[in-house]
Order: structure tokens, then sequence, then C-alpha cells
């Protein structure tokens, strides 16, 4: 394994503290400290997500199993911390993005894998709007979870959330677009 597949398995391992950090926020007399703690992992989860291409592409040690990696990496923890956040809050303002954002991330993914299957020889690579999305989501999710303790951000954190929400929806049109025009034509 190479440093930037390290760095992509942080990227997974840091889901648990995130989780754990914002179940002690909703629970402790103290949310602040732990709601700040699971913020700023959050964020230095996303930030590998850009860590491990950069440092990939630049020592030239990209592989199959990096790229499988970083990928299952963003999907993970988006959706767990997403599905953690309509878990703690039971807010229904968070259920309906929440939904749309995994269920892209699995509909995308099965894709994935109906690709591998077939054996189909052209690869789908990631693509500016597919990277664009994922940072949209890590913004937005990074709100979120500060939002639950700075209340005046409340507001834009939803607007924020709900965007992602709509850009991962036009991620996932763009790609079976994309899917169609290659796989089936």
């Amino acid at each position: 394994m190479t440093l930037a597949s390290y760095i992509s398995c942080l990227r997974i391992v840091l889901i648990v503290p995130i989780i754990y950090f914002l179940e002690q926020g909703f629970w402790s007399e103290t949310p602040s400290f732990y709601f700040y703690l699971a913020f700023i992992l959050f964020v230095v989860a996303g930030l590998t997500d850009y860590l491990d291409g950069y440092i990939a592409r630049k020592t030239d040690t990209e592989t199959q199993l990096g790229a499988l990696l970083d990928l299952i990496a963003d999907k993970l923890l988006v959706s767990l911390v997403m599905v953690w956040m309509v878990f703690l809050t039971h807010n229904p303002f968070i259920v309906i993005p929440a939904l749309l954002i995994v269920s892209r991330e699995l509909v995308i993914s099965m894709l994935r894998q109906y690709v591998i299957e077939k054996k189909v020889k052209k690869d789908l690579s990631v693509s500016f709007i597919g990277k664009s999305k994922t940072t949209i989501q890590l913004i937005a999710i990074s709100m979120l979870i500060l939002a639950q303790e700075v209340r005046d951000i409340w507001i834009v954190a939803m607007i924020a959330i709900w965007f992602a929400a709509i850009f991962s929806l036009y991620s996932l049109f763009t790609y079976i677009s994309e899917w169609f025009r290659h796989y089936l034509n």
C-alpha cells in the first residue's frame, strides 16, 4: 500500500471518533467541546480526500487499490455521518437531503459494480462534477455539525445541505447519462 492509500484509510478510521463525538455532543452537559471536536475531525477527514490524491499524483503512486479506497472512504464518510446526524437530530429538514445524498451514493456504487461484473473495459473516471459534489457535501456536512453548537449558522447549514443534496442529484444524472453514452452504445 502507498502513503496515499494509508491516508484514505485514515479517513475511514476518523469516522468512528466523529460519530462518537457527535453522539457525546447531543448527550453531554458540555456539548460545545464534543461538537467542536467532531467538526475539527470531519474537516481533517475532508482534507485527507484532497491530500491522498495530491500525494498519489506527485509521487506517481496512483493505484487501482488507492482509487478504490478513496472512493469507499468518501462514500462512507459522507453517508455514515449524514445518517448519524439524522438519527441524532430527528430533524425532518435533514432527513430528505440525507436520503437523496445516500441514495445517490448507493446508485453510483451499484452502477460501478455492474461495470466490474460485466468486465467493461472502459472505466468512468472521477469527473469535475463528482469532485465538486464531494467538496460541496463536505462543506455542507461540516456546517451542519458546527450548527449544532453555533445556532446562528443553522439556516445557512440547512441551505448548504439542501444544495448539496440537489447537486448530488445533478451529479447522479450526469453520471448516468455518461454511463449510458459509454456502455449502452
